[in-house]
């Protein structure tokens, strides 16, 4: 005997997807977050996964849903609609998706985003027809897929290393280092002067994850770029580099307006309790005091709110869009989340505290940096710096692994 079909409420269901795609948005900000710990992110993914579960209960309604939604222009409803799509392994369905994807790369990102989100054995058993299609959308969202989830599609990487396709080509640059794969090293050494931008530095980034240190030359020249390019190449060589070329950097992104504000974020990443005083001093400056208290607080591991240095926001600071029709500033806030510091509170915490901090050690977090204080930090710290520790293992051993610190939380606890 059949089952009955499972009765469904499409009011639920509408609401089950309309909470979906706006959760996915929420944990997608979350993943770098300053206020997102691990079991926040875990917390929120449940709530996630049980919309997207109240989806598949509802069958084709639930597609429905997914089909009508498909918006490239909001990447929450291409997740949701990939997720959906990839576990029903139907073509038609995920051609749809597919097909969004292309049309940017916010869309591209949530698309591969659902296929992170499947469990292991469903895309397990799906993945080698993604990386082995002939079509190449089909392909650059297998292998972001695999990088993604740390799953080595061996010959179908190496391929796609030497694709003419160059974002595909990227793609494959990309998980290369997210894999490890060491034996990919000399494609990527080749590509360091490569045209493309994206080539360039994703073979760079991903050869000093491989333990290619001359790769810092390529990635110096996106740190002072004034681009999309530059604080994710900070990201990875400012850890690297010996601390006189750190300092003469920052000390050139300094002189750029554009860049101040990354070379605040910059002086977070070395570590270097000796720009902590800098810092300080720009905790008085209104634009740049959120980021300054920030980066001292990846230095230092004090929770500004906790240790009761911070302050309210400053009367009359504006920042981002308002109310005025005729303001042509239109850019959000990027400090919209941080805490306001407390200059003079801080600056004498730092004068009790400052004989803790050896000038010359890198600090992540309050704690020298080693595999054992980001193994904690992993487990303990807020999204922004569980990142940062995932790099520095990433970049202390070219075989060690490349913790996803942006996983759903639960596989992250196995």
């Amino acid at each position: 005997m059949c089952a009955a079909p499972t009765a469904i409420i499409e009011g639920i269901v509408d609401l089950h997807y309309d909470e979906a795609a706006y959760l996915w948005s929420q944990r997608d900000a979350a993943t770098t977050a300053t206020n997102y710990t691990l079991s926040d992110l875990a917390f929120l993914d449940e709530r996630l996964e049980a919309h997207i579960d109240g989806l598949r209960v509802a069958g084709d309604y639930g597609w429905g849903l997914c089909e009508a939604g498909l918006d490239p222009k909001d990447p929450g409803s291409v997740f949701v609609a990939s997720v959906i799509a990839f576990e029903s392994g139907d073509k038609e369905r995920i051609d749809l998706v597919v097909g969004a994807s292309g049309d940017s790369y916010a869309a591209f990102r949530a698309a591969v985003s659902g296929l992170g989100w499947m469990k292991v054995q469903r895309f397990n058993a799906m993945i080698l027809g993604m990386v082995s299609a002939k079509s190449r959308p089909y392909r650059r969202i297998g292998i972001a897929a695999c990088g993604v989830r740390r799953i080595n599609p061996k010959t179908y990487l190496d391929q796609a290393v030497n694709s003419s396709d160059l974002f595909l080509k990227t793609l494959a640059f990309k998980a290369a280092g997210a894999l490890k794969r060491l034996d990919l090293l000399p494609q990527l050494q080749k590509h360091f002067l490569h045209e493309d931008h994206g080539c360039r530095f994703e073979a760079a980034r991903s050869a000093l994850l491989l333990g290619d240190s001359s790769a810092t030359e390529t990635l110096g020249a996106f740190v002072l770029s004034n681009s999309d390019y530059t604080l994710p190449a900070m990201q990875v060589a400012l850890r690297v580099v010996d601390g006189q070329t750190a300092k003469n950097w920052l000390k050139a992104q300094s002189k750029v307006a554009g860049l101040r504000r990354v070379m605040l974020i910059g002086t977070g990443i070395t570590g270097e309790p000796g720009y902590v005083p800098m810092l300080i001093k720009r905790m008085s400056q209104p634009e740049f005091a959120r980021i300054s208290g920030r980066a001292f607080s990846m230095i230092t591991g004090i929770d500004l709110e906790e240790h009761k240095l911070d302050t309210p926001e400053p009367e009359g600071f504006e920042a981002g869009p308002n109310d005025d029709p005729e303001d042509e500033n239109v850019a959000m806030d990027p400090d919209e989340d941080l805490v306001w510091p407390h200059p003079e509170k801080v600056a004498q915490w730092w004068k009790q505290n400052a004989s803790h901090f050896n000038v010359g050690t890198r600090y992540l977090a309050g704690s020298p940096v080693s595999p054992e204080s980001c193994a904690e930090i992993l487990q303990t710290s807020n999204q922004d710096t569980r990142y940062a520790a995932s790099l520095e293992i990433a970049l202390s051993v070219a075989e060690s692994t490349f913790p996803n610190v942006k996983a759903p939380g639960y596989t992250q606890y196995s």
